[in-house]
């Protein structure tokens, strides 16, 4: 679960060669958890989830979860009923605070498990959500087509920089059908690089579970006003996307 040396550094072929297949094509949350080597689980108070009690539409859940365990190193986010268990494994590093807010897919009613790493230990906490409608097939249209595209925003308060992110992308699971029954083939991001001037603060891997047009919320310590901060990413058909910001004040 160590964060893996980030992508940026490395050619695009070598992208897949970090992103771990096995956890995240693991039908099971107990599988995954043994491709991410994590064992010896601590139920925690420190983790906090914030996310609906009811789900209207398990396509878009909103998520929201934030450790306060010291020195927390990686959180992992799993839902259990769904296809595949392991969501998204969220690395920081150079001031990003372990606090992320996204949207994700739940198939059924389940549990959210989150599981944080810090000095090499495991934590857990758990919330559980009623989903009214399934989100995790989804259909489309033949026709559909998708200008891949980014929106950042970053904003300086008292020392804390709060960076938004929505990447128009299709995020298909490779389970959903077109209108007239064929299947999407599976076109989702696996990784997510974030920068503060060109140096690492949070690297994600990403699954099928993260909802269509990706929102991200994260937050970092020690940026100034004028800094850049670049959110690169990584789809499964080896195509790339990039964008960049400059901190202003809030």
């Amino acid at each position: 679960m160590a964060a893996a040396v980030t992508a940026l550094l490395l050619p695009l072929r070598a992208v897949a060669t970090i992103w771990n297949k096995s956890a995240f094509d693991a039908t099971k949350l107990d599988e995954a958890e043994k491709s991410l080597a994590i064992n010896g689980e601590i139920p925690s108070k420190d983790i906090e989830i914030i996310a609906p009690d009811k789900a209207e539409n398990g396509a878009i859940v909103q998520l929201e979860v934030t450790s306060r365990i010291p020195n927390t190193e990686a959180i992992a986010v799993f839902v259990e009923k769904n296809p595949t268990a392991l969501i998204g494994n969220f690395m920081f590093s150079n001031g990003a605070l372990p606090q992320i807010v996204t949207r994700i897919k739940m198939a059924e009613t389940s549990d959210i498990k989150v599981v944080v790493m810090a000095d090499g230990k495991y934590f857990t906490a758990s919330k559980n959500v009623q989903v009214l409608e399934n989100g995790c097939g989804g259909g489309g249209n033949a026709n559909e087509k998708f200008e891949t595209s980014m929106k950042l925003r970053a904003k300086l308060k008292n020392n804390l920089t709060e960076i938004k992110a929505i990447i128009i992308h299709p995020m298909y699971t490779g389970r959903g059908k077109y209108d007239f029954g064929v299947i999407i083939p599976a076109h989702f991001i696996q990784l997510v690089t974030a920068t503060l001037n060109d140096k690492p603060v949070l690297e994600m891997q990403w699954g099928t579970g993260i909802s269509k047009n990706p929102y991200l919320t994260f937050y970092v310590k020690g940026a100034k006003v004028g800094d850049k901060i670049a959110v690169n990413w990584f789809d499964n058909l080896g195509k790339t996307g990039q964008g960049e910001i400059t901190v202003i004040n809030a």
